[in-house]
């Protein structure tokens, strides 16, 4: 009877193994048609790398995120329209009090009455001109606000490129210590689908790092 026992259970153990060797090898064949994260055959791995992906998906492919603050330039170029246009203000305000002093020491009625004329037309240049700098200072505060932003999607997205890049790593270390024989074939495939997958993220990191730098020399 002990021995009838002995033989199911060995029986069973057998079955078991063979049940999940098939199941592997099933769900190796099926990973090595797919690509991204559902060619990763390990079902943890498989979850965090699509928890991951959603993440690069919507903060480095989602178009409503800026991940690019453009040429350093166009900050430069705000500062000096803000300067010119102040020093605009400025020039029309000693054109001015030139035509003030003018004015004061004038004695004719018909000079006071042109100089006069001609202060009202400087006030309201005065006026359109400030209002240029008012304008100017404003894009400079939205260039800041989008500069801010798109460093922190930059970050968001670096993260989020890394983790999933992490995962194809590991993934890479266990196909490549896969040693069942009807395994192996799959995993080789696995392994330089997974080498490249982790190369192209590392290309993408790279370059978004590359922007993230020209962000910080954008800073206002």
């Amino acid at each position: 009877m002990k021995r009838n026992v002995k033989m199911m259970v060995v029986v069973a153990l057998v079955f078991g193994a063979s049940v999940a060797l098939a199941d592997k090898l099933s769900d190796f064949k099926d990973a090595a048609s797919k690509d991204g994260c559902d060619s990763i055959p390990y079902s943890d791995l498989r979850s965090t790398c699509s928890s991951g992906g959603s993440g690069v998906t919507d903060w480095c492919k989602n178009s409503s995120r800026s991940v690019s603050c453009g040429s350093d330039s166009i900050t430069r170029d705000l500062k000096n329209k803000i300067e010119q246009a102040r020093k605009n203000v400025e020039n029309l305000k000693d054109k001015k009090r030139k035509l003030e002093d003018d004015k004061s020491r004038a004695t004719a009625d018909d000079d006071k009455n042109r100089i006069g004329k001609e202060i009202e037309a400087v006030d309201k240049d005065i006026y359109e001109a400030g209002k240029l700098v008012e304008q100017a200072v404003a894009d400079l505060e939205t260039r800041k606000r989008l500069v801010e932003t798109t460093m922190d999607n930059i970050n968001k997205c670096i993260d989020y490129r890394r983790s999933v890049m992490n995962v194809f790593a590991s993934a890479l270390d266990k196909v490549r210590g896969e040693t069942d024989p009807d395994v192996v074939p799959y995993a080789r495939q696995l392994r330089d689908k997974y080498e490249e997958t982790k190369r192209g993220h590392e290309i993408a990191i790279t370059e978004k790092n590359n922007a993230l730098s020209t962000c910080k020399d954008s800073r206002p």
